[in-house]
């Protein structure tokens, strides 16, 4: 039954991600995503030796999702190689819309009954909505647990009005994927030989205001013109605990070959803990979560991920400077304190 705080069905929404070594987090990540409407995952998987790949099978298997094997190639970074071949897919471009986030990003949405149809009714149903980043800091923990979830746990991030570095404001993007010729990361966009004109695409910030500037063109960043958080943000939980930013250092970034990029300044940098923030809903993700795990080979693909993680972490742990760096805080080589 539909009440004044039930947005109009938008349509069919698709998340397309590209995952590595999440299997940790994936179910959560996709629980609560489902929990605010999406009805559909594209999900690209690449080079996992933790046993992703195996759980997104599982998953594909059972109909959560629709999971790729995407290995590095010779030519392009393995994000921007998975959408390319989601560009090209049919089942993708169909889509009314489509949402394209990391597994450490969650579409936090503040208005209506917080879902992606009260977002776009929020916004007047554009053709792109820009969803700016709240970076989550580490909250100063040491260790992974297990058994919490990631939007539980890390409740401190960046701040909106005054940024703290030139990362905050960043942005990701919901879209019609109609109106647009091809998926960038952080946002559509048009081929390059077209000549572009202002009436190509209604784009708004999460508050329904105009992007403005050249935003058709280029730009992954908002500006103080239209940076917002008040209707909605992107909770990213770049770092996560120390342990945990341990793991990520291996696992690398999808959107560059230079797995070297993850190093201890990039800790620094996306380890912002200014405003305390538990606006998220964490409220449907359990149960969600616990259907899924009746499926007894999902459960156990789930535990061998853990124990894949705990095993890793306890390796790097033998190394000083990282028992360090997780202990107190300081890395020895750069003695800096995060």
């Amino acid at each position: 039954m539909k009440t004044e705080d039930t947005p109009p069905k938008a349509g069919r929404k698709l998340l397309l991600s590209t995952v590595k070594n999440e299997g940790i987090y994936l179910l959560e990540w996709l629980a609560y995503h489902k929990s605010i409407g999406i009805d559909d995952f594209c999900i690209f998987s690449n080079d996992c030796s933790d046993g992703t790949n195996l759980m997104l099978n599982r998953l594909d298997q059972l109909g959560v999702v629709r999971h790729f094997d995407n290995p590095i190639g010779p030519r392009m970074d393995p994000q921007r190689a998975a959408y390319s071949r989601a560009n090209r897919m049919d089942w993708v471009r169909d889509a009314d819309w489509v949402l394209i986030l990391d597994a450490d990003e969650f579409l936090n949405v503040h208005v209506g009954d917080r879902s992606i149809d009260a977002l776009i009714d929020n916004c007047g149903a554009p053709d792109a909505i820009s969803v700016n980043w709240r970076l989550m800091g580490s909250c100063g923990l040491e260790q992974w647990d297990p058994e919490a979830l990631v939007t539980e746990r890390f409740t401190r991030g960046s701040t909106f009005e005054a940024p703290e570095n030139g990362l905050v404001w960043g942005f990701k993007t919901l879209f019609r994927p109609a109106t647009f010729d091809y998926f960038g990361v952080h946002r559509p966009r048009f081929f390059k030989h077209r000549e572009i004109e202002p009436d190509m695409a209604r784009w708004t910030n999460a508050d329904g205001k105009p992007m403005g500037g050249n935003i058709l063109q280029k730009g992954w960043r908002g500006s103080r013109d239209n940076v917002t958080g008040k209707s909605a943000q992107v909770n990213h939980y770049a770092v996560k605990s120390r342990e945990e930013f341990l793991l990520k250092r291996l696992r690398g970034t999808a959107n560059s070959k230079n797995k070297d990029r993850i190093d201890m300044e990039y800790f620094g940098k996306y380890d912002i803990n200014t405003n305390h923030d538990d606006s998220i809903d964490t409220a449907a993700i359990r149960s969600i979560v616990s259907d899924w795990l009746t499926d007894g080979d999902l459960a156990a693909l789930l535990r061998s991920c853990h124990d894949c993680a705990r095993r890793v972490l306890d390796y790097q742990l033998e190394a000083s400077e990282f028992r360090q760096f997780v202990d107190t805080g300081h890395y020895p080589s750069t003695d800096a304190k995060y």
